[in-house]
């Protein structure tokens, strides 16, 4: 109780102002979130056959190269290897963006006992080999994949995607279509074959629509022509001839095109140069409807509106030739193994700018190319024509989708530079490393800018820079607010105070590109920086 009529009056004028105080308290800004929740649709995935080639001679030291052979490899892919709770690749990998990604299943998957194959060819048949998947045994086959595929959806993956290869028959195709309606699988990576009837593509339309088929018509091995060739002008084009017309044939009838395997340390320039044959016999023409897939150059696909096929894992120092680690698909000084956060974030920048068709929009390049080399020795490479020479392949230094081409200013060195602008209206950029004998892989900051066509867009931002200039027609509201998010983040951060805003530009530091875009990155892992940026008001 209180004494007085005073000290209650007291009392009551201090809770009044206590409250007038707190109601006068400005309200914090809820956290921002630029990513949406929803997985992505683009038909990106992970694939077993990296991690199936080092699984062959696991925790040895290899003697005999020959070990490492595809027929090899094909034994490794099994059920230990998916579901193992300690080490399945099914288990274990891409945990924070598996829901935007199918589980490939690559070669060694199908039934290898000839005398138990019920239809179709070695590789071109949809029979799950039982001793290798004893919890499928004893099942129909579209039993036993709806059953593979609900186990995976179960782990959190998009769902199972399937390999096959070679020419089938008309009444296999819609036999195997058929089973995969059934299974509710809805990816197919066709490597190789059926690119003159299209029997899978005709079955597909007429009976299970949903289903993407992902077709490649290969190339000329894993490097492209001239590549003992150290000198300019442009090499040859990788697609030319006959090759070029079934290659556009091909993207015409495809859901989605591959472009093909390459060999390590120089896959970024290899995969560069395929894209760009493409894009720029494609843009424009909408009949191309094939969306590319660059392999597993993530931050390039990012920036260039492409799919991935994702190989690396994070294994390394399991197995060794000459007491140093030997893979004969992840190789070199960039270290793919501690860059997995890069593939996730290339998924989720995905849910905000989906990959867009070859045909679709323009497509530009620099005339200057760059040139990678790098002496290949026994070991690096499957491909062992190359071991004990040095090896060339060149690029554009600069390539454009739907925008003008990036400005890059340097002293030295530039890195290979992408941008696209994107049908929503988002925007990415990507700078990738290079490679030379002194060197190995290194990753140049160049000064980047990019002309826009406003800022009501999100941008995504891969790689690493000196700076990264926005150029925009017009001035920034002078209320605008900048915050940037590291793809891997549950929330942006305002940045606005550490850019700098001129006139028409916005002046962003690598280093701030650096920090907020690693800023979740999962421990130990060194990919490179992936943001979203958004200007707000």
């Amino acid at each position: 109780m209180f004494s007085s009529d005073r000290e209650l009056g007291s009392v009551f004028s201090a809770a009044v102002c206590l409250t007038f105080l707190l109601g006068c308290t400005p309200t914090p800004e809820p956290p921002r979130n630029l990513i949406p929740s929803a997985h992505g649709t683009s038909p990106n995935y992970w694939c077993t056959w990296y991690a199936q080639n080092y699984w062959i001679g696991r925790g040895e030291d290899i003697t005999d190269l020959s070990r490492l052979s595809n027929e090899n490899a094909r034994e490794e892919l099994n059920e230990h290897t998916v579901f193992d709770p300690q080490e399945g690749w099914a288990v274990t990998l891409l945990p924070r963006s598996r829901g935007d990604y199918y589980f490939l299943i690559d070669h060694g998957w199908q039934i290898k006992d000839d005398s138990k194959r019920e239809y179709g060819l070695p590789f071109f048949s949809l029979q799950i080999d039982p001793e290798d998947f004893p919890r499928y045994a004893g099942m129909s086959q579209p039993d036993a994949l709806r059953k593979f595929n609900e186990d995976i959806r179960a782990l959190g993956w998009r769902g199972l995607g399937i390999w096959v290869r070679g020419d089938v028959s008309e009444a296999d195709a819609e036999r195997f279509v058929g089973w995969s309606k059934q299974a509710a699988i809805k990816y197919w990576k066709i490597d190789g074959g059926d690119t003159t009837s299209f029997y899978c593509e005709r079955a597909k339309q007429k009976l299970y629509p949903e289903l993407t088929l992902e077709y490649v018509t290969g190339s000329k091995g894993p490097l492209n022509p001239d590549w003992e060739k150290p000198g300019l002008p442009s090499y040859p084009s990788v697609y030319a001839g006959e090759f070029r017309e079934r290659m556009l044939r091909v993207i015409a009838h495809s859901d989605t095109f591959r472009t093909y395997d390459a060999t390590p340390l120089l896959v970024t320039s290899t995969t560069l140069q395929r894209t760009h044959d493409i894009l720029r016999q494609t843009q424009g023409q909408p009949q191309y409807r094939a969306l590319l897939n660059l392999q597993d150059d993530v931050n390039a696909a990012a920036a260039l509106g492409c799919l991935a096929a994702v190989k690396r894992h994070p294994n390394y120092g399991e197995r060794t030739y000459k007491g140093q680690d030997i893979h004969y698909q992840i190789r070199g000084k960039r270290m793919i193994q501690k860059r997995m956060d890069e593939a996730e974030r290339f998924a989720i920048w995905q849910r905000i700018a989906p990959a867009f068709p070859a045909g679709e929009g323009s497509y530009l390049a620099s005339e200057t190319e760059l040139i990678d080399s790098y002496p290949y020795a026994p070991g690096d490479t499957w491909m062992e024509a190359s071991w004990g020479k040095t090896v060339y392949q060149s690029a554009p230094a600069v390539m454009a989708r739907n925008m003008p081409l990036p400005q890059v200013e340097i002293e030295g060195d530039p890195p290979f530079v992408m941008a696209s602008r994107f049908p929503g209206g988002a925007v990415a950029v990507a700078t990738e490393g290079r490679v030379k004998p002194a060197d190995g892989w290194y990753h140049p900051r160049a000064r980047v800018t990019l002309d826009l066509t406003g800022f009501d867009g999100p941008v995504g931002v891969f790689g690493h820079y000196q700076t990264l200039a926005l150029r925009f027609p017009e001035p920034l509201p002078a209320d605008a607010r900048i915050w940037a998010q590291d793809l891997l983040a549950a929330q942006a951060t305002d940045v606005t105070s550490r850019v700098h805003i001129d006139g028409l530009s916005l002046d962003i530091p690598g280093e701030l590109i650096d920090e907020i875009g690693t800023s979740a990155a999962s421990p130990g892992d060194i990919s490179a920086p992936g943001l979203v940026l958004s200007i707000q008001r």
